[in-house]
């Protein structure tokens, strides 16, 4: 284990290494041998797929969706702003009570 006095201190500057938002070499080569395969192979998966029983179809085409069609985050939305029913609003026009 390092002893203290070589650890990084906190608010020490980046040195050296790949800069932020640089692409790893080796992803990206693996990605374009992926997509190679992919493109050569593409009309023996359709053959293939074509063979399929629908459940098998189904079940490939949704194991796919989402590189087409990436999930959405969830978003939560509070409003705490008071609600007013309709006899409130009546009222506030009217200028009178008519509910108690």
């Amino acid at each position: 284990m390092p002893s203290k006095d070589t650890q990084f201190k906190k608010g020490r500057q980046k040195t050296g290494g790949r800069k932020a938002g640089t692409p790893n070499k080796i992803t990206k080569e693996k990605r374009e041998i992926i997509a190679k395969f992919i493109d050569d192979k593409w009309d023996e998966f359709q053959s293939a797929f074509d063979d399929l029983k629908p459940s098998e179809k189904c079940s490939i085409m949704v194991s796919l969706l989402p590189f087409a069609f990436p999930k959405l985050a969830q978003v939560d939305y509070k409003d705490n702003t008071p609600v007013k029913t309709l006899a409130d609003e009546l009222d506030e026009i009217s200028g009178e009570k008519t509910r108690g």
